[in-house]
């Protein structure tokens, strides 16, 4: 066991990493953060669809949003190693606070232009990045094992489920005090996040000071050594392209198909968190072992249900379609990073991480062939294409990848 890691205990509760102490902060801190950031893409969202009535500009919100950790993936995981996750933590928040508190200012003073949007979340994008790597390589440093399963899929529930409360908060402050009101609040929840981290234990550089385009090469070359990273890191790129990409068009769904208004598109988009809550609570207690065909087969489960969304002509069954869709992308977000932390070393994480923000990264593509589509020929066909596609990937995927069938690799010994 390595030295300060909480080690496994032979059965693990549902909320077992909360008896640690530094855990039950960032968990607080994490809290603030994703429901923050929860709210910042559905305000923003609805705000540039009320602004310019384009399902493009609409999903050029997420490709601001997401373009970041496509460009600073890899360098992020490599920041991650050479400073304290800690403090790149810290920085990351402070970096969110300067991007909101300007927006609210903007929106309060009604200065505002979708322009302002785009650079604003592309900010907050660029924080996210810096903290995505980061927090993940620091929670493998509290934990191992089965209770490192536990932690992930704790704080990865709250990341998704706040696709619930963030909507749903986010677009009620729209309908009672405007857009500038629900910013503001965005922005006390950015500096309570700020805070929360300061509290958290002080951790160790992992890596040695080197050079960051070593850095990066030794990233690409972890990859390609092991195959549970590349497998994990092409699922992440195909749902990157493939599948989160939907989620910029359920505002343009919610109204334009649906007559849906603010408060009952944040209910419609809330349905993904309700159902990744779901699928946490499960993960977090049952702890499945076979985690590469949890991974794979949620994957497969979010577009399948993104399908049925996209077909759907009713609103409780389009929130209904969203639900399964959230349990899929929980399954997703949880084994996503545990394929790749636990078999590479301490001093490597956060490059192999920077990894997967790379393949992440992939999102910016994605939302860019949706929003057209929807721009041509509606919401509905580019959600459906787009899903097709995606099942058919994680199809291929897991013929190709024993790891993502839970079987031994031909030749490899596992």
């Amino acid at each position: 066991m390595r030295e300060g890691v909480r080690a496994a205990p032979a059965r693990v509760r549902t909320f077992e990493a909360l008896h640690d102490g530094t855990f039950r902060r960032l968990w607080a801190a994490s809290w603030a953060y994703y429901t923050y950031r929860a709210m910042e893409f559905a305000v923003l969202s609805w705000l540039v669809l009320e602004l310019t009535d384009s399902p493009a500009m609409v999903a050029l919100v997420g490709v601001s949003r997401a373009a970041p950790m496509f460009a600073l993936g890899l360098f992020a995981g490599s920041v991650s190693d050479r400073f304290g996750r800690k403090w790149v933590m810290a920085a990351a928040q402070a970096l969110s606070f300067a991007a909101v508190a300007a927006l609210t200012w903007l929106l309060l003073t009604e200065r505002v232009a979708p322009w302002h949007a785009f650079a604003a979340i592309g900010v907050t994008g660029t924080a996210w990045a810096l903290d995505y790597t980061a927090r993940r390589a620091y929670l493998a440093s509290l934990f191992e094992e089965r209770s490192l399963t536990n932690a992930m899929a704790l704080d990865t529930g709250l990341l998704i489920s706040s696709n619930l409360t963030g909507p749903l908060i986010g677009t009620a402050l729209i309908r009672w005090i405007g857009f500038g009101g629900a910013y503001a609040g965005i922005a006390l929840l950015s500096a309570l996040a700020i805070a929360l981290v300061l509290t958290a234990r002080t951790d160790r550089p992992a890596g040695r000071r080197a050079n960051p385009f070593n850095a990066i090469a030794e990233a690409v070359a972890v990859t390609r050594r092991r195959r549970p990273i590349l497998a994990a890191v092409l699922v992440t790129g195909s749902f990157n392209l493939f599948g989160w990409p939907i989620s910029t068009q359920i505002p343009v769904m919610a109204r334009d198909e649906l007559g849906a208004s603010e408060v009952l598109f944040g209910a419609l988009a809330g349905g993904l968190g309700a159902g990744a809550l779901v699928g946490a609570i499960l993960l977090a207690s049952f702890n499945p072992t076979r985690r590469g065909s949890v991974y794979s087969l949620g994957t497969l489960l979010f577009h399948a249900a993104a399908l049925g969304f996209a077909l759907s002509p009713w609103y409780p069954l389009s929130v209904g379609m969203l639900l399964i869709a959230g349990v899929g992308l929980v399954c997703f977000g949880i084994m996503q990073p545990l394929l790749v932390l636990e078999v590479v070393p301490a001093e490597l994480r956060g490059r192999a991480m920077g990894a997967l923000a790379l393949a992440i990264g992939m999102g910016p593509f994605g939302m860019t062939v949706v929003g057209l589509l929807a721009e041509a020929l509606g919401p509905r066909v580019g959600i459906a294409a787009l899903s097709v596609v995606g099942m058919a990937a994680i199809v291929v995927l897991r013929a190709k990848f024993a790891v993502l069938r839970d079987a031994r690799e031909r030749g490899t010994g596992g």
